[in-house]
């Protein structure tokens, strides 16, 4: 593609209409609040991140001479705002590790905004659908002020974005041979950023695979971005990577998650149960929870290994049309993040962000339809993320009602989305 053609393209795509300038404003509006309302008591940011670079910085290994609890992509996510912070000390210009931090999440922020839109316009999203999904999407982040810049989970959200949303990146590639390739290595790069940042994603890399399996440009794809996000981690810290694994088999069953609001119910009754920090989270202990801990111990493997069955059976026999097979990327990310927003025995509340970008590209054929989504991801994320007083209602505490609505929520999310995902791809 010339330089003259790449410059038209550009220049035809800052022809705006009104309601994409009202949606522009809207997003800098809120991207604004977010960025001056931040948390001030706490923040992961001072308490977990930045001691973190500051050890790796001191000389301290991850993994090889640190019990550190994230996976390896985190590690230059975290020690670029030191550097940033180090760099610019003595300058007129410097930017504290927080200041840096938030500024790195900020700059992703807007590529998943631009992501976003050029998505739904790709995937010939009627109008009235694109700015009620847009709206929404700038409105629900807003609400999450306190968790947008100041943790680390919007970037998963992009990371998953990225693998599911239609070839974009490479956009300006003309090159016949290349194309095919690129395209396909976007998806595998989001994939794996995101297993990089959180593992959890890692089982959809069958349904993946299986989608495009015939196609050899698809397997080196894979291996290519594979190689690109985990080759230097695996040849720098080898078999001392399952240090992550043995940190989070220890965690216990945490206060928000769907099972500890079901066993906090139960001790509205039996007033057996109780609550405890460790490591910096909040997990239920109890003969309760002990039950509990042995039940989601079972449903948690099998619920995911039953799902990730019938995706890559529906993969196996989905039809070749690349549209269909995006938008069913698309639908099958979203529900296994609503999926693990049930059975997971861990749930904190920068984890509502996951679900937002997906539930924007999730390929609906109505507003009606769509807001059948919306509602109950809204109120979801509304209720989890204001702040409540936790005082008594009759037997039951407030910050348990919180817990019993949002858990109802992604339930009736995931319902709504199971039955409209046979529908659409069965």
């Amino acid at each position: 593609m010339s330089s003259h053609s790449v410059i038209h393209k550009i220049a035809q795509s800052l022809k705006f209409s009104l309601t994409a300038k009202l949606i522009i404003a809207l997003f800098i509006i809120t991207r604004l609040f977010i960025w001056v309302y931040r948390p001030i008591e706490f923040t992961e940011i001072i308490y977990s991140y930045m001691p973190y670079a500051h050890l790796w910085a001191g000389g301290t290994r991850p993994y090889l001479e640190q019990w550190y609890e994230y996976p390896p992509l985190t590690i230059p996510l975290f020690h670029i705002p030191h550097l940033i912070d180090y760099v610019t000390l003595n300058s007129f210009l410097h930017f504290s590790y927080l200041q840096a931090y938030r500024g790195e999440i900020l700059v992703i922020d807007v590529a998943l905004f631009i992501l976003v839109w050029q998505a739904l316009i790709k995937l010939k999203t009627k109008s009235a659908i694109k700015w009620v999904a847009l709206s929404y999407y700038c409105l629900t982040t807003a609400k999450a002020n306190h968790f947008i810049y100041d943790s680390m989970d919007w970037v998963f959200a992009s990371a998953l974005t990225l693998s599911v949303a239609p070839p974009l990146i490479f956009n300006f590639v003309n090159k016949k041979k290349l194309k095919p390739l690129l395209d396909k290595l976007q998806t595998w790069l989001g994939y794996w950023l995101a297993v990089g940042l959180k593992l959890l994603n890692a089982p959809l890399g069958l349904p993946l695979l299986i989608l495009d399996r015939k196609k050899k440009h698809h397997w080196l794809a894979m291996i290519l971005a594979g190689g690109l996000v985990w080759g230097l981690p695996i040849l720098l810290y080898r078999s001392s990577l399952a240090v992550m694994f043995v940190y989070h088999s220890m965690r216990g069953l945490q206060v928000d998650s769907f099972a500890a609001i079901v066993v906090r119910t139960i001790n509205s009754f039996t007033h057996t149960e109780s609550i405890i920090e460790i490591y910096k989270n909040y997990e239920m202990v109890g003969p309760v929870t002990a039950q509990a801990l042995k039940l989601m111990s079972v449903i948690f493997p099998l619920s995911l290994i039953a799902y990730v069955i019938w995706i890559s059976y529906q993969a196996w026999h989905l039809i070749d049309d690349e549209h269909k097979k995006t938008s069913f990327k698309i639908s099958f990310t979203f529900g296994f993040i609503i999926l693990l927003m049930l059975v997971s025995k861990v749930l904190s509340r920068p984890f509502m962000l996951w679900h937002i970008p997906l539930l924007v590209l999730l390929p609906v054929k109505t507003v009606k339809q769509q807001l059948k989504f919306l509602i109950p991801s809204a109120l979801a994320v509304i209720v989890t993320l204001s702040p409540v007083p936790d005082v008594d209602i009759g037997i039951f505490r407030t910050a348990l009602l919180v817990g019993v609505v949002r858990s109802l929520c992604f339930l009736w999310l995931f319902i709504s989305w199971f039955k409209w995902h046979k529908q659409s791809f069965s």
